[in-house]
């Protein structure tokens, strides 16, 4: 019999409307004190209005849970283990994972530290949220579909997505397996030649690691400088230190710039939620949340901005470990045995009987091996992330912060995860820190696991906080921070060696030296930027190669035409990327197999869990380096460098044909590197049709300032990394500050905010961070009233 078709209605407000949230007129809740106000501006986005922190708080969560509780209602199931008693069996590994990491007993350590008003945040927030559980509202659709509803959230639910989000954010550990296993099969001096390593010639965020040049704000607006760590006057040694943040002498506002934008995987709906937030008690903020979490991540407030990206610092190693054969809860350390703490998890599996996981956890950490890597060693993770006493009020700290003091002691209570934290103020301080503990390990780097038996390996404390590396208001006016190395050689302590390559901040320091002063419009056109470095660099390098067939001669000409910029009309640019990528198989398919391959270009050991490492888009900077090397292993002579080269030419204008067409002019970057903002419930048809936004044409790569990486198993769409979220704050002023984000505020698929902000997001289009009353209340599309429950109108009168 065949089978119909799934047809499905040809717009997506078909369904789901009676779903949508009310924005307008009154709701009556119970948990509020004082009537609060809602203001949606013309994007969704709400302006909160309260009487005090409870309300204020109360009312984001009850927002959040308006626009995103499918959301909400996933990101607590991955928290705590929990998706497979609503999605069956096909999650159970990554309910088996978390349930290891133990992110749910985490949260009830952290839970038992949290006291006073931040306690009282949580709890207020979590009122918020089931006050609209209470109402009765039509749940989003993903519900009736699933058949599901959702019980009362708990604080501990919004804690246990904290701490999944410090352990996602937290770095190290991965690419350990990735070398221990290309040293244990090419042998140390092949692997090195392939083993990522910062390039000597990139820059580093903070060359002698602390500065600190304190502007004291009076009629002379002098600089003071403070000597730390016994280095004396630092004098000229903020000559190199990098960022993106402006100060007033390098800007053409006259005051501070920030700029930042973070790159994650892009999903509908977004991992953000933006929201402004304002008590007549005196927190007013604006800026990035997450839903299942209150305050604002990223953002600023009436004195300070502030903005992160991921420090890469080495905050992770793995440890093998040896336990008695007889006894599965006994390990061996040194001479003797300790016995193992065992849980035993109870996963419930929608259709199917439940399944038991059994949770070793020894001094260094859970026993990860089963989890992720299937059939290999027992070996445990050490993760700052997973430590008990992190703590979790530091981004509510930063939400308060009016100066710099009060932002480093916001930054000290951010333990993890390890971010650069940049700073501005409306006093025109500039500055960064780096958020997180960082192991002091007794012996060795931590690059490859080590013995778990042998204490010389074991983590030594951490680095002190006031010797983390950090700056304040350097001498060259700016600060670049994009991933790369933190820190010179001349830094005390060992951050690790996982940075990204340093093309993107390389660029950024281009664009910011190009001109004297920097400009709220510069900044826009910076975080577009596609312009290459080491595409560029090998387009030039192949100049006087002697290539003889018709289509390397081709490639080549179409790679020197090329101007380096990868928009989506670059056709020398879809020759570079395909040519990247033929000339990864060509040298490394000679000497490991395709799996080992793709976890050096950054593939990671599970597609969900884990789907990219440490190593992920070094391939680029290797590759350079292994054709300056002319005493290279992987590429032999001269002869042989040109037969590998002129083969992956070929081989680039066969895919470009077959991919693209015969017309060489066709062979645009934005036909083959496209992104989708991919829906939790949109992985198999009819139901990606429904649910996914795009394909679109998207431009950049790893490499570029506008990031758009790429999986190396899933050639050639942006579907890594991207740009998650921008904003750029004027501090001289606020309401001159800009922000935006993708596909849209709202997860109702209904909604009109479901996908608005696409378009002004891939064309460097932004929406103003609305911050006076003035301009909420001319720019608001909708005003909601939430009042207590048997709230008297005219009762304030």
């Amino acid at each position: 019999m065949k089978r119909k078709k799934v047809r499905l209605p040809l717009t997506r407000t078909h369904w789901g409307r009676h779903r949508l949230p009310q924005t307008d007129g009154r709701l009556y809740l119970h948990g509020l004190s004082r009537p609060v106000t809602v203001h949606r501006d013309k994007w969704g986005i709400p302006h909160i209005y309260a009487a005090n922190r409870h309300d204020l708080f109360f009312a984001q969560g009850f927002v959040h849970a308006q626009d995103r509780l499918w959301q909400m209602e996933i990101n607590r199931r991955v928290a705590t283990g929990t998706l497979s008693a609503i999605l069956g069996r096909i999650t159970l590994d990554i309910d088996r994972l978390t349930r290891t990491l133990g992110f749910y007993r985490l949260a009830q350590e952290t839970w038992r530290q949290l006291t006073g008003r931040y306690r009282d945040d949580v709890l207020a927030y979590t009122a918020g949220v089931n006050a609209f559980l209470h109402s009765r509202w039509p749940l989003p659709l993903e519900f009736a579909l699933i058949r599901h509803t959702p019980r009362l959230w708990q604080p501990l639910d919004t804690i246990a997505y904290g701490r999944l989000q410090m352990w996602a954010l937290t770095h190290g550990a991965m690419g350990e397996l990735v070398q221990a296993q290309l040293i244990d099969l090419l042998g140390g001096e092949l692997a090195s030649e392939i083993l990522p390593d910062y390039p000597p010639d990139q820059p580093v965020t903070l060359p002698e690691g602390i500065e600190v040049n304190r502007l004291v704000v009076d009629d002379m607006l002098k600089t003071a400088v403070s000597p730390l760590l016994g280095k004396g006057n630092l004098g000229e040694a903020g000559r190199g230190s990098n960022g993106w943040v402006i100060a007033p002498k390098r800007s053409a506002t006259g005051h501070a710039i920030l700029c930042n934008d973070m790159h994650l995987p892009v999903l509908t709906p977004s991992l953000w939620y933006y929201v402004h937030l304002h008590s007549e008690d005196g927190l007013h903020v604006t800026g990035y949340s997450q839903p299942g979490l209150p305050y604002v991540l990223v953002g600023h407030n009436a004195h300070i901005a502030w903005g992160a990206t991921l420090a890469y610092t080495d905050c992770e190693d793995f440890f093998v470990e040896q336990f008695d054969p007889t006894d599965n809860g006994r390990y061996r350390y040194e001479d003797g045995w300790r016995q193992a703490q065992i849980y035993r998890e109870v996963i419930d599996i929608r259709g199917s009987k439940p399944h038991i996981e059994e949770v070793v956890v020894t001094h260094h950490g859970p026993v990860i091996s089963p989890a992720i890597i299937p059939n290999g060693q027992t070996l445990t993770l050490s993760s700052t992330a997973l430590l008990p006493d992190a703590t979790f009020d530091g981004f509510a700290l930063l939400n308060e912060a009016r100066n710099w003091d009060e932002f480093v002691t916001a930054v000290s209570h951010i333990q993890s995860p390890p971010l650069n934290l940049l700073y501005a103020d409306t006093n025109d301080n500039i500055g960064h820190y780096v958020s997180g503990r960082v192991p002091v390990r007794r012996t060795g780097d931590g690059r490859l696991p080590r013995p778990g038996w042998n204490s010389e390996y074991e983590w030594d404390g951490f680095i002190p906080f006031d010797e983390m590396p950090h700056a304040l208001n350097p001498r060259q006016g700016y600060i670049v921070s994009a991933n790369h190395r933190i820190t010179g050689d001349n830094y005390p302590h060992y951050l690790g060696n996982v940075w990204r390559n340093g093309f993107r901040a390389q660029r950024i320091e281009m664009l910011i030296n190009e001109q004297a002063r920097i400009s709220i419009d510069d900044c826009r056109r910076f975080q577009m930027d596609v312009y290459n470095i080491p595409g560029h660099k090998l387009a030039r390098l192949l100049t006087d190669w002697p290539f003889t067939h018709p289509d390397a001669i081709l490639c080549r000409q179409l790679l020197q035409s090329w101007d380096g910029y990868l928009t989506t009309n670059s056709v020398g640019g879809t020759v570079y990327e395909v040519l990247l990528y033929k000339l990864a198989d060509a040298i490394l398919s000679r000497h490991m197999p395709q799996k080992l391959r793709y976890r050096l270009l950054g593939q990671g050991p599970h597609p969900l869990l884990a789907p990219v490492n440490e190593f992920q888009g070094y391939w680029s900077a290797i590759l350079l380096r292994l054709l300056a090397n002319e005493q290279s292993h992987w590429l032999g002579d001269r002869a042989e460098r040109t037969t590998i080269m002129e083969q992956c030419l070929r081989e680039t204008a066969d895919t470009c044909r077959r991919l693209l067409g015969p017309d060489p002019n066709q062979w645009h970057w934005g036909r083959l590197h496209r992104v989708t903002f991919p829906h939790h419930l949109g992985q198999q048809p009819p139901l990606d049709k429904l649910f996914n936004q795009g394909p679109f044409p998207i431009g950049g790569d790893m490499d570029t300032v506008a990031q758009a990486s790429i999986r190396p198993d899933m050639l050639y769409d942006n579907n890594a990394i991207s740009v998650s979220s921008r904003h750029i704050v004027d501090m001289g002023n606020l309401s001159n500050s800009w922000a935006m984000f993708a596909p849209g505020q709202s997860g109702h698929l209904a909604s009109p905010h479901y996908g608005d902000l696409i378009d002004h997001w891939l064309n460097g289009r932004y929406f103003r961070m609305l911050w006076t009353k003035a301009e909420v209340e001319a720019e608001s599309q909708h005003h909601l009233r939430l009042l207590p429950e048997g709230y008297l109108l005219g009762k304030e009168a």
